[in-house]
């Protein structure tokens, strides 16, 4: 098949783009710098390459034909579609820095000790870290990757498992005020339980334990990570804590495990982000360099 692209009118498509906008040769030639005579001509051009008015005219206006209604939203459609190219292709050609929407404590407690191995890789690459507590959002049109907590499936979103992390229950001298600690995992339902976005990894821990729940259980539900270890910490209740990620807060016993037994959650840290981002060559990067930091097996 040949490509008769090439000789369609752009520029003439271009005009009667604008002056469909306004139905008005004058408005658009003035938009345009041209004049309103270069309009009409190239206006005509048009409808004699495509074979079919596009506008009845008259000597006070012009307005468009049904077949020009149509051709002129497909041209908005297009044109739309042609400007968010060119602004994409000028955002990839300058990009300066990345964003990664990143968690409180993720952040402080992993990310940021190693910014200087990312200045090291990338020196001429700015890192922008976007505290980000809630779910995963791309709509901003800013953010080009997240650390996100989950199972790994967000609809319409690339994902890769980043860090798994054992996690055990951890209270605060300050909830027991004296009493001594839960003696065995039933009885941390008699305390009130603080949840990290929902319910689920509290209910897979009491499964794990052979308690059974009813599927349901009280408590606070938090999204905010740092927001939920403060509540932990002024003893408002017990929390699934992520061991690696609380080091500092156990051995000063500002926390304290009532059970010995690590557990391993099924959900873990993944680093999410739109389908086509590792088509951008420093995303691409930044995604090798971070799942080396984290020390997954890349084969």
């Amino acid at each position: 098949m040949s490509d008769h692209t090439d000789q369609i009118p752009l520029g003439a498509v271009r005009t009667f783009a604008m002056a469909a906008r306004f139905q008005n040769f004058k408005r658009a030639a003035a938009e345009l710098g041209v004049t309103p005579t270069a309009v009409s001509s190239q206006v005509k051009t048009l409808e004699g390459y495509l074979g079919c008015l596009l506008f009845d005219r008259n000597a006070q206006s012009v307005t468009l034909t049904e077949a020009g209604r149509l051709f002129a939203e497909a041209c908005d459609s297009i044109f739309a579609r042609l400007d968010k190219a060119v602004r994409d292709t000028r955002h990839t050609a300058n990009r300066a820095s990345i964003t990664v929407g990143v968690g409180a404590l993720i952040g402080s407690q992993w990310l940021s000790k190693r910014l200087y191995s990312f200045w090291q890789r990338f020196p001429e690459t700015g890192l922008h870290l976007q505290y980000s507590p809630g779910g995963v959002e791309f709509s901003d049109g800013q953010t080009d990757l997240m650390l996100a907590w989950g199972n790994g499936r967000w609809p319409g979103l690339a994902s890769e498992p980043l860090l798994q992390f054992e996690t055990s229950p951890v209270i605060s001298p300050n909830l027991l005020g004296g009493a001594a600690l839960p003696s065995e995992p039933k009885d941390l339902l008699d305390l009130p339980l603080l949840h990290w976005k929902d319910q689920f990894d509290w209910l897979e821990w009491f499964a794990s334990m052979g308690i059974d729940t009813g599927g349901h259980l009280s408590g606070v539900v938090i999204d905010d990570s740092s927001v939920l270890l403060r509540a932990v910490l002024s003893g408002q209740g017990v929390s699934l804590g992520l061991l690696p990620l609380i080091k500092d807060e156990l051995r000063s016993q500002q926390l304290i495990r009532p059970f010995r037994e690590d557990f391993t959650p099924t959900r873990s840290y993944h680093l999410v982000y739109p389908p086509d981002a590792m088509e951008q060559v420093q995303l691409k990067a930044f995604r090798d360099w971070i799942i080396q930091e984290a020390g997954v097996n890349l084969s």
